[in-house]
């Protein structure tokens, strides 16, 4: 009996290849173009760049106004309205420099330089229109 079950084994063994039981199986990998940068990408710049230029702008402003109130030269009220009137026109400078410079560069020094461009001919704009 011995040599029998010895011999099913042998023959099982010989019959099923045991590569097929193997874990690994090999999958083609697929490579993308990179893509450039989408518009919803470009829009999301833009939204956070004016976000933050409103934020900054406007806190720097409140904060000098701050000491022209406490000097007695203008209300609390007239401060907070024209730090948010000044955060709303860095904010608008901001977001406009980083769509500029979004859409025409890819960067560097160039992206700089159209920034402070565009976001100095929108603050000069802005500041002509309210004055």
């Amino acid at each position: 009996m011995e040599t029998a079950s010895t011999d099913n084994n042998t023959q099982a063994s010989q019959a099923t290849p045991l590569h097929q039981y193997s874990a690994v199986q090999v999958v083609p990998v697929q490579t993308y173009p990179v893509k450039s940068a989408t518009p919803s990408t470009t829009v999301s710049k833009t939204l956070s760049a004016g976000i933050f230029g409103f934020i900054v702008v406007s806190t720097g402003s409140m904060g000098f106004n701050l000491g022209k109130v406490s000097d007695g030269e203008m209300t609390l009220t007239q401060a907070a309205g024209n730090s948010l009137v000044k955060g709303a026109m860095g904010g608008t400078a901001a977001a406009c420099a980083t769509a500029a410079s979004s859409t025409l560069t890819d960067g560097g020094v160039a992206g700089l330089a159209v920034t402070v461009a565009a976001a100095t001919g929108v603050s000069y704009m802005l500041n002509r229109i309210i004055s």
